[in-house]
């Protein structure tokens, strides 16, 4: 190869794609703290090829969200922030605590970048959960977002499928906000105390360690209907809901409520006789609503809503959702 041979090949390779796209890394690299475990030393610093995360005991969950097409067009910082909350509220919703998150970004530029990616670091920082790596595209045809969490349970697993016929189901949900523009998005979260939206994310924990809970299920862009079916649907029960139990923060249709995503919300599977003491748990925080408003009964998975003496059936099993009923096989409900 010749001086001039060599030159050409070193200006083309200088150009070459997969190497100009390396640069996009840049966008998150500014935007999220470079060493998000300290005690792990220089090689758990993002920029490798995978994150070093820190040792931990027990079961761990793994959860993933991709962010509504429209959301991330319209309102890019939102949707930053939703994708880390909603992630971290299925890690809770187990009975977990969230260790690290991961992010896969396609934007058509760094303008429309921008704002998701400070969405996210926001989140992060307030939730002091990290991003530790993931993918960044700022040559897409789209822009699109998804979020996924990897997280431990260090005590009791909270599933769905855990609930029998005779549990409580109780609401636990943070009334104190306000909807986010024109979205059912009930957002309790963005303004609120860090350490206070901390202590609601470990709150599940504890509950399940003091065996107050035994199944759980985070109430998601389906709405409080929407998740009861779901939990009907995986514990095979019927799920009795009583409307006029529900306490709708003031000004809110009860529509609205029923359908909206909480920002932090959960219904939950209770024993009976661990009813009060559920109640007595929650009683401490003024943010926080925890109050029964249905049983789970004997019968095919169905949910059936109860107001004012009129009783109608909102879903059935005859009519899959999403398709993770009872299982066939045997095993414990929790681990």
């Amino acid at each position: 190869m010749t001086p001039a041979e060599l030159q050409a090949l070193t200006r083309r390779l200088r150009q070459h794609p997969g190497l100009r796209g390396k640069e996009e890394i840049q966008a998150p690299a500014r935007t999220f703290p470079p060493l998000p475990f300290p005690d792990l030393g220089a090689a758990a610093a993002l920029g490798d090829d995978a994150a070093l995360l820190p040792g931990v005991s027990g079961p761990l969950l793994l959860a993933a969200e991709g962010l509504d097409p429209q959301l991330v067009e319209e309102d890019p910082w939102f949707a930053g922030w939703s994708a880390v909350l909603v992630n971290l509220s299925d890690i809770a919703a187990m009975g977990g605590t969230p260790l690290a998150l991961v992010n896969s970004l396609w934007a058509t530029g760094a303008v429309h970048a921008e704002p998701l990616l400070a969405g996210m670091r926001f989140a992060c920082d307030k939730f002091a959960v990290p991003m530790v790596g993931g993918h960044t595209n700022l040559h897409s045809p789209y822009n699109a977002l998804s979020v996924a969490v990897l997280g431990s349970a260090p005590g009791p697993v909270l599933s769905a499928r855990a609930a029998r016929p005779g549990d409580h189901c109780h609401l636990l949900v943070n009334t104190r906000g306000r909807f986010h523009r024109h979205y059912p998005f009930w957002d309790a979260a963005t303004e609120a105390d860090p350490i206070r939206l901390r202590r609601h994310l470990a709150l599940l924990v504890e509950l399940a360690g003091a065996a107050l809970v035994h199944g759980a299920k985070d109430i998601s862009m389906g709405g409080l209907v929407g998740t009861a079916a779901m939990f009907a649907e995986a514990a095979d029960c019927l799920l009795a809901l009583d409307l006029d139990r529900l306490q709708p923060p003031s000004g809110v249709d009860l529509e609205a409520w029923l359908t909206c995503f909480p920002s932090y919300g959960y219904l939950l599977a209770v024993e009976p006789s661990r009813s009060a003491a559920l109640l007595e748990a929650t009683a401490g925080d003024a943010d926080l609503l925890c109050c029964p408003i249905g049983r789970f009964e004997v019968g095919d998975a169905a949910v059936v809503l109860s107001a004012a003496g009129t009783q109608t059936r909102l879903w059935h099993h005859q009519e899959p959702l999403t398709g993770f009923g009872a299982l066939d096989v045997p095993g414990p409900a929790n681990l």
